[in-house]
């Protein structure tokens, strides 16, 4: 139980009524990852409200569109695949069970991305990650 109890936010809705979990739901507890890696925000947040992620994702793409739920923090020069990946994370978090894809499929899509390939202008800048822009604060701390 404890394991579930800490688990808010990455359960299936479908949990609620069946108390079972199985590849569909795990397939859900995924996309919720992938959302939370898309979105840097976490599946539970008080600026939700009575929201959990999923449900923020989907309330905000429909009310303002796809650039105020992608993380600023992510490379712009990547806005397409980041994009393609965002579609992955809310397959897998379809509410309905029968329509979220297999993990097989969610690896193909993946894949298809392009987030593998190499990046469009190659330079070593010290980033962690080539699609990740790291904010960099201009005020110095004195000692």
């Amino acid at each position: 139980m404890s394991v579930i109890a800490g688990s808010c936010g990455y359960i299936a809705p479908e949990y609620a009524y069946t108390l079972r979990v199985n590849e569909k739901s795990d397939i859900y507890s995924f996309g919720v990852v992938i959302l939370e890696l898309v979105t840097g925000r976490p599946p539970i947040d008080p600026e939700f409200g009575e929201k959990d992620l999923v449900k923020w994702v989907c309330t905000t793409l429909d009310q303002s569109g796809t650039e105020h739920v992608i993380d600023p923090k992510l490379d712009p020069r990547y806005m397409d695949e980041v994009s393609k990946v965002l579609d992955v994370g809310l397959r897998c978090t379809n509410s309905l069970p029968a329509a979220r894809p297999s993990m097989r499929r969610v690896v193909k899509m993946l894949q298809e991305t392009g987030m593998g390939s190499q990046p469009k202008a190659s330079k070593s800048d010290g980033k962690l990650s080539r699609f990740y822009n790291e904010v960099v604060s201009d005020q110095a701390s004195l000692v």
